[in-house]
């Protein structure tokens, strides 16, 4: 019945919005997901986590991330109740990734979902209470992977932030709740009791009825694990006047066979017997089949058989066995022969003295030959064990001098490996050192042959290949300075980069350069084609920029970006000028020979060229990391 009506909600959700509204808006797709995705939850847990997909694709393209965290923490609890334990701990860490802005609920969209879950008008209250659930979730996790350092990590965390930020009673009373419960599984009943205690006072401060009671309950079994059994009855008489007066039948029933169990170690057994036909008639009235009332009726028979009252123990477990067949057969004949153990079990018992003498007698003789055997035997085995180990220790012998030769060949090998190791890493840097001192000379050429020439043009060109040539020299001369051979920091090379372009331009003064980026190294080949963009980007900025400002900043930055999907890994360079600002459509000036080199460039790179006009000209090159650096 339950099913029907969830199907019947779904269809009304579906007949009161049109068809083509779903595609012309967004907003009431996004509240038409996230319902159908609560309600699937009950009926189709694999349905539920498909809606619940594009849901967080709508919220996603609408940048409501607190919609993201939301529908995160629904479908992680879904697929952690379907058993998918990975998956579901991903979605919930980037759920509270997502949390952990405190600026995440500012500008949401309000939908008919948000507020029937969301009642507080406090973006700040709303963070905080889907935090304290996300947590809540992540302990769940935690405990059913056994994990329970962990899980009460997350559950401590989540009620420190609840208690102190917010006065949600019932997100407070679950945290607390669970935290007796993984006290209890880590075996720390008294922790457990504690917060137990906690959990029983903020619910008399809850106005929802169906909290009353189970908190002593909880509490008495506990006391009852602790063996205190007179303390546990005490809880689960307060607890079942609660629950009767609440008419919660289910936990009656639970608490009626709690009190069963207490009364059965006091010695009561009419009052357990009483305890036991109360709860199985509760659980009979829910119409749901019981594994509970067979353990009330099993246990009541051995309890009956211990005080050998075997007619009554006889006639429960055979009321145990009209709900189930599952009851031992060996069992029932052995409650059945009970009532004849009289006369022929003493006389059982007489003779079974009697043999038990006889054996007593021969087992003394036997075990005195078996002695004597397994003397010899392991006399003879130490014997023998002593001769193999001789021969043993000297076949060990021959062994450790072969050893101890291979190791001296081996540590001659290490050092003339070692020696030629250093001679080809002083080859490798003074190759990096004549490369760089060409690249100098190259450089130098360049600059005497535009002091040979008027045209300002060819002037221009030949000091951007003069920038470019040094470019690549400063890496070199980076290389044959450095212990690292194959890699370049890159920071230390972008100031020296910025340090001469802005020497050559005579722009020191007045231009100031910012690397604002943590230390970050790349192998030599990236190293050369991110130099070469960077110092074309520099120069028009230096160019074009500041014509019509006297002083000005230029910023530069190279990042590596988080890894996230099918995402494995990239950069990110970005160079930002506060200057007057290029139209991104404007015609290239000069011969374009320096744009069509950076668009060379970033083809090379695998990477994506983007520009943006913001109090001057921002220009971000993302470009994937190269292979040897994801591998």
């Amino acid at each position: 019945m339950k099913r029907i009506k969830s199907y019947l909600f779904i269809l009304v959700i579906l007949f009161n919005y049109p068809v083509d509204s779903f595609g012309q808006n967004d907003t009431i797709r996004l509240n038409n997901f996230c319902e159908l995705a609560l309600k699937y939850s009950e009926v189709n847990r694999d349905s539920a986590i498909y809606y619940a997909d594009i849901a967080f694709s709508i919220a996603e393209k609408l940048h409501q991330k607190f919609y993201q965290a939301s529908i995160l923490s629904d479908l992680g609890y879904t697929l952690l109740s379907n058993g998918d334990y990975g998956t579901a701990l991903t979605k919930l860490l980037v759920a509270n990734k997502l949390i952990e802005d405190k600026n995440i609920a500012k500008d949401i969209i309000i939908t008919p979902f948000f507020s029937k879950y969301f009642t507080s008008n406090d973006p700040t209250i709303n963070r905080i209470i889907l935090l304290g659930y996300i947590k809540n979730s992540l302990a769940m996790l935690y405990g059913r992977t056994e994990n329970f350092d962990k899980q009460l990590s997350e559950l401590k965390e989540a009620k420190t932030i609840i208690e102190t930020e917010t006065t949600d009673l019932n997100l407070s009373y679950t945290i607390n709740n669970n935290i007796a419960n993984a006290y209890i599984n880590m075996g720390k009943l008294d922790s457990a009791l504690f917060f137990q205690q906690i959990v029983l006072s903020i619910e008399s401060k809850i106005e929802n009825k169906n909290y009353g009671g189970a908190s002593n309950k909880a509490i008495g079994d506990i006391l009852f694990r602790k063996g205190y059994f007179d303390n546990a009855k005490i809880n689960y008489l307060t607890a079942l006047k609660l629950l009767e007066k609440n008419k919660n039948t289910f936990y009656i029933a639970l608490t009626q066979f709690a009190l069963a169990d207490t009364y059965r170690k006091l010695g009561k057994v009419d009052s357990a017997l009483y305890y036991s036909k109360a709860g199985i008639a509760n659980y009979r009235s829910l119409g749901s089949y019981v594994p509970e009332m067979e353990e009330a009726y099993t246990a009541l028979a051995l309890s009956f058989k211990d005080e050998n009252k075997y007619d009554s123990a006889f006639y429960y477990l055979q009321l145990s066995k009209k709900l189930s067949d599952s009851i031992n057969d060996k069992e029932i004949k052995t409650l059945t022969n009970f009532q004849n153990v009289g006369f022929r079990e003493q006389m059982r018992l007489k003779e079974a003295e009697a043999e038990r003498i006889k054996t007593k007698n021969r087992t003394q003789v036997l075990l005195l030959l078996t002695g004597l055997l397994l003397f010899s035997i392991i006399a003879f085995i130490l014997y023998k064990s002593n001769k193999m180990k001789v021969k043993t220790n000297l076949a060990l012998k021959d062994k450790n001098d072969e050893i101890e030769k291979t190791v001296a060949e081996l540590k001659t090998t290490q050092v003339s490996l070692a020696a030629r190791n250093a001679e080809n890493e002083l080859l490798l840097k003074e190759i990096h050192h004549r490369v760089k001192n060409n690249l100098e000379v190259v450089s130098s050429l360049l600059a005497l042959q535009s002091a040979q020439i008027d045209d300002p043009s060819v002037q221009s060109a030949m000091l951007a290949s003069q920038n470019r040539v040094h470019s690549m020299g400063i890496i070199h001369q980076k290389l044959y300075q450095g212990e690292n051979l194959a890699a370049i920091e890159m920071r230390d090379y972008f100031i020296h980069l910025s340090d001469n372009i802005l020497d050559s331009f005579n722009a020191e003064g007045h231009i100031k350069v910012e690397c604002d980026m943590p230390k970050l190294i790349l192998d030599v080949d990236t190293a050369i084609s991110v130099g070469l963009i960077t110092n074309e980007l520099l120069t028009n900025s230096l160019k074009y920029a500041f014509n019509e400002k006297e002083n000005g900043a230029i910023k530069i930055s190279l990042t590596e970006q988080d890894p996230t999907g099918n995402n494995e890994g990239a950069y990110l360079l970005k160079i930002s000028d506060d200057g007057i600002g290029k139209p991104i459509n404007e015609k290239t000036t000069g011969t374009g020979f320096g744009t069509q080199l950076v668009n060379l460039l970033t083809k090379q790179l695998d990477g994506k060229l983007t520009y943006e006009i913001n109090n001057g000209t921002i220009v971000s090159l993302i470009f994937k990391k190269p292979k040897s650096v994801r591998a």
